[in-house]
């Protein structure tokens, strides 16, 4: 008989709780179990005492008989420091940029790369001109103010309205 030392879940909805059980392979998750061996409570935080308790005598037992742990306990059983860290395995490639992707980038690199290089050429015969360069300045703050023959600016309400609304749709029908 394979036995698995596995999480099995206990609690209400949305308030896990999980009994660490020595079970037969071929049983369900949250079926029948051989022998309960600790608790698991996420609900609790990281460093609470209460969140893992394991029976460090019956786990080392059930491991010398030929108990495969899930993954999860591995990585509780470890963190215990009763067996050695779970190997993580690489992801597969779908974790990876598609070629396409790969394409769009490298395109982007090329133009930002050429972008840099006409700057770098650009700014020589540009020094000995010092008009480019007040163009290139940010324009003055009275494009900010109102027209001359403007009394007043619009409220934020009759703002919006006035983006919203063209005068040639007719009648307001909200």
């Amino acid at each position: 008989m394979a036995v698995a030392l596995r999480l099995s879940r206990g609690g209400s909805n949305k308030r896990p709780f999980y009994r660490i059980v020595a079970a037969d392979v071929r049983s369900p998750r949250d079926g029948r179990y051989i022998e309960r061996l600790g608790t698991y409570n996420p609900m609790k935080p990281k460093d609470h005492s209460e969140r893992l308790t394991v029976k460090k005598e019956r786990i080392k037992y059930w491991l010398s008989v030929g108990a495969k742990p899930t993954d999860r306990v591995a990585k509780f059983l470890a963190a215990q420091g009763m067996i050695e860290k779970p190997k993580i395995y690489e992801q597969t490639k779908q974790d990876k940029p598609r070629a396409k992707t790969l394409e769009k980038l490298k395109a982007k690199e090329e133009k930002m790369k050429n972008a840099a290089s006409a700057a770098a050429e650009a700014p020589a015969p540009a020094a000995d001109a010092p008009a480019p360069a007040a163009a290139d300045a940010p324009a003055p703050a009275a494009t900010d103010a109102p027209a001359p023959g403007a009394t007043e600016a619009p409220t934020p309400a009759s703002a919006e309205s006035s983006t919203t609304k063209n005068e040639n749709d007719g009648p307001d029908k909200s």
